[in-house]
């Protein structure tokens, strides 16, 4: 319960992805995008003077919290006044961060941004260090008090959980010399990170392709995706895998160097806490078994036979001897078609009505008020991501191309930011935050419910093999490669954990023991396939949250089944208990708020059903392949 930084910082960067763009041809610029299509940072601050006014705010309220040390078994007064001020530097918390994050966003050249986003990580340092005294003290109040106090003074109530849990986690919680020690080597431990994404993203040269048709074009990763999936050019194909990852294969020993900074910091951390592993204590605050994690990558690892039976598919369709990495991404069906962004948003709309009137306003709502950065534009970050803002409203980041997969990704982050806003409008502050295991429900719900839209209004047999594709391809992104990456994290971890330090040759050798179990000789190897672990921000700035979409994937697809199948009673039963979930901000244990809403994610048969799903799908491609004489 001390000056929850750190968290924070976690919690807004807890609905990350990465969709990339996908169709081939010329998209449009933000450049040239129109104001109502581009972020509005002025709902967060007007200016860098009203961002330099609030940090000056929360210098004053630490001043504040100051007063109170040493004071806080005191009296009741004393330990209330001192959650209130910290809530009140939360708040404020939000801002400060988001503010210089979303700007560096959309262009990361911009040298003054970078100056205020490393002066307030600074800042927090500082912060942290200062009030460091306060969680120690807070647990040398024996337990039985605080509960007394709580139970006397409702204005202890949205404290409950957060102080339940504060004694929970007692046994890692360290004094007060050892936790301002330990605040010293903030900055210093997530040095590893930031260079990372100063490596990965601002100082990246991608190279000029010619292809061909004697095109010439610059290999972005948006480029790259887009011949990669739509290219019927082989070797134009190959040509892109193999100069787009070999920018990545020429600092292959600088990636590796700075994973294994970041997985030595964590260690060291969590030994410093009296965890067993770094697994453990990124586990612990949300209560969640290890076996979760491990039930997870052992079941996705024994069960590969549809994954298989897709690419030996895939095999057949494009008439290939021997499937290559480059082959893996090639769109099956010969359908395209481009969705402007209007169109895109029209039918998201209708997608996702079976969420109710309430939902839908909040979705208009979030569509046409600057919350959507839309295009690709110039030092713009790649990707896609929701980031919320407490007080103000979640910002989605989108590199909009106008293709299907892009309005599968608009549905999936605007998931994000409805669960953000219905979590921050029916909690208090210090419950608002839902947790990283259920933060990719309600996207990948979102998805799902987009799928079986569009799935049910076409006709045309060829948009029917684009859906399915389409599906399958987010179930084994979402499920089986991410299970993958957790497999390669927990390895790789485990390694550095018995002291074994890690290098290019090592994280290379675990990729490929991953991929040989997952692919078998189905798909071939290649010099570049197993230093993915490269290009996945994740493993340098999330660490072990990549696990959580897998899960995620599996609890939505439990949920969405539930609202749409069934009677009319039962289906409104199953919706009332999701939109509870999505109020529910961070409330209760994430395993907890899952089983509420119906879906229990220790039972290993959760995870298997997402195989069967993948069966199912795959039993439907092929009968459409068949019947359009692909097969």
């Amino acid at each position: 319960m001390t000056i929850k930084i750190q968290n924070i910082l976690m919690s807004l960067l807890l609905t990350t992805s990465f969709a990339a763009p996908t169709c081939f041809g010329q998209s449009p610029n933000r450049a040239d995008a129109p104001a109502e299509m581009k972020w509005n940072l002025a709902d967060i601050y007007p200016s860098w003077d009203a961002w330099k006014a609030d940090l000056q705010k929360v210098t004053t309220l630490a001043d504040e919290i100051q007063t109170l040390q040493g004071k806080l078994g005191q009296s009741s007064d004393n330990l209330l006044r001192s959650l209130q001020i910290n809530e009140e530097i939360n708040k404020l918390s939000y801002k400060l961060y988001c503010y210089p994050t979303l700007s560096r966003s959309v262009d990361s050249r911009n040298q003054e941004t970078n100056s205020y986003f490393m002066q307030v990580l600074g800042f927090f340092q500082q912060l942290g260090t200062a009030t460091s005294w306060v969680t120690p003290e807070m647990v040398t109040i024996p337990e039985s008090t605080v509960m007394k106090w709580i139970d006397s003074n409702k204005a202890y109530a949205p404290y409950r959980f957060g102080l339940t849990e504060l004694y929970r986690t007692q046994k890692h919680v360290l004094s007060s010399d050892q936790e301002k020690l330990l605040s010293y080597f903030g900055l210093a431990t997530g040095a590893p990170s930031n260079i990372y994404t100063e490596l990965a993203t601002s100082d990246i040269k991608f190279p000029d392709i010619t292809l061909s048709d004697g095109s010439t074009v610059k290999l972005t990763p948006g480029t790259y995706h887009q011949i990669t999936q739509f290219n019927k050019n082989r070797e134009d194909r190959r040509n892109a895998y193999e100069r787009y990852n070999g920018v990545y294969m020429a600092n292959l020993n600088t990636f590796a160097a700075i994973l294994n900074g970041v997985f030595q910091g964590d260690w060291a951390g969590a030994q410093a806490r009296n965890y067993e592993s770094f697994l453990q204590a990124s586990l612990d605050p949300d209560d969640i078994p290890t076996d979760v994690y491990l039930n997870l990558i052992n079941t996705a690892r024994e069960n590969t036979a549809p994954l298989l039976r897709y690419y030996e598919l895939r095999k057949k369709v494009l008439k290939v001897d021997t499937l290559q990495s480059w082959d893996n991404a090639l769109n099956l069906s010969s359908f395209e078609k481009k969705y402007s962004y209007d169109e895109a948003r029209n039918i998201i709309k209708e997608a996702l009505k079976p969420l109710g009137k309430e939902y839908g306003a909040k979705l208009e709502k979030a569509m046409a008020n600057g919350w959507i950065d839309v295009y690709e534009g110039e030092g713009k970050e790649q990707g896609a991501y929701s980031m919320g803002v407490y007080g103000v409203h979640p910002f989605i980041l989108m590199n909009y191309n106008e293709t299907l997969d892009h309005v599968s990704t608009l549905a999936h982050e605007l998931g994000h930011s409805m669960h953000t806003t219905l979590s921050h409008e029916n909690q208090p502050f210090s419950n608002a935050a839902y947790s990283s295991f259920v933060a990719e429900v309600a996207s990948n719900f979102n998805e799902d419910l987009l799928a079986d839209y569009l799935m049910n209004k076409t006709t045309n047999r060829e948009e029917k093999i684009n859906l399915l594709e389409q599906s399958i391809v987010q179930l084994i992104g979402s499920f089986y490669r991410q299970s993958q990456f957790a497999d390669f994290e927990y390895q790789a971890r485990t390694m550095v954990e018995k002291g074994e330090g890690l290098n290019a040759g090592t994280l290379k050798a675990i990729s490929a023991g991953i991929s040989k179990s997952y692919y078998g000789d189905v798909v071939a190897d290649n010099p570049y396939r197993d230093l993915v672990w490269a290009q996945v921000m994740h493993f340098y700035q999330m660490k072990y949250y990549v696990y959580q979409y897998a899960t995620s994937y599996a609890a939505a697809a439990h949920l969405e089944q539930k609202i749409t199948s069934g009677t009319a009673k039962e289906k409104e039963e199953a919706l009332q208990k999701y939109l509870t979930l999505l109020k529910s901000g961070g409330n209760d244990h994430p395993i907890e708020q899952l089983k509420k809403a119906g879906v229990d994610m220790t039972n290993p048969e959760v995870i298997k059903s997402v195989v069967t799903r993948l069966n199912r799908l795959l039993d439907q491609l092929e009968a459409e392949l068949k019947a359009a004489g692909k097969i």
